[in-house]
C-alpha cells in the first residue's frame, strides 16, 4: 500500500537560501512591461545543511519584472526590479517568494546638466565671437535652451539585463518541495 509523503517528511528549502540564477531571456526597459515574466536557469544548485542536492544546477525558473521606474526626461534614474516566481523541481513549478534584487541606469540629472551646460557654453563662445559681451550672454542664454531641448527630445535612461547575466535572490519563506 503506497501513501503520500507526510509534509514533515518532504525536504525543505530554508528561508535565507541564495538563489543564484543565470538569465535565459533579456530584460529591456524600452521594451518590457510590468508583469512579464522572463525565463532563467539556476546557475548554483540548492543543497541542505548535509550537503544533499535539493535542486540541481540547471533547473527552470520564472522570474518576474514587478516594478519599472523610469527617469523623467531632464532627470533621474531607470529602475527595474525583478522577481523570482517558481523554480521548477521534479517537474513541477513550486512558487517561491524571495527578495527582490534591482538594476538601475546613471543618473540623468548628471548627464542632462553637462548637455546643457555645454551647450550653454558653447553659445557663449559662438556669441562672444559674433556680438562681444551682450552676444555671449544672448549666446549662452540659447545654447542652455537647445542643451534642454536636446534633452527632453531624447528618451530617458535605458536599463538592461542582457541574457547569461548572473543575478542573486535570497529565499523570504521557507519552500517544502
Amino acid at each position: 500500500m503506497f501513501r503520500k509523503a507526510a509534509a514533515a517528511d518532504r525536504p525543505t528549502i530554508a528561508a535565507r537560501t541564495v538563489l543564484t540564477i543565470r538569465m535565459v531571456d533579456s530584460v529591456d526597459s524600452e521594451r518590457d512591461r510590468v508583469g512579464q515574466t522572463f525565463k532563467a536557469s539556476l546557475d548554483e544548485p540548492v543543497t541542505d545543511s548535509a550537503g544533499n542536492t535539493l535542486v540541481p544546477r540547471g533547473a527552470d525558473v520564472v522570474v518576474k519584472l514587478v516594478d519599472d521606474q523610469q527617469s523623467g526626461k531632464i532627470e533621474g534614474k531607470t529602475i527595474l526590479t525583478l522577481d523570482i516566481v517558481s523554480l521548477r523541481i521534479n517537474g513541477r513549478d513550486v512558487d517561491v517568494d524571495t527578495t527582490s534584487i534591482t538594476q538601475e541606469s546613471a543618473s540623468r540629472t548628471a548627464r542632462s546638466g553637462k548637455v546643457i551646460g555645454g551647450t550653454a557654453a558653447l553659445g557663449a563662445i559662438i556669441g562672444a565671437i559674433a556680438g562681444g559681451g551682450k552676444g555671449a550672454a544672448i549666446g549662452a542664454g540659447a545654447g542652455a535652451g537647445a542643451g534642454t531641448a536636446a534633452q527632453v527630445a531624447t528618451k530617458g535612461q535605458r536599463v538592461r539585463i542582457p541574457s547569461e547575466t548572473r543575478l542573486t535572490f535570497t529565499l523570504q519563506q521557507p519552500v517544502r518541495l
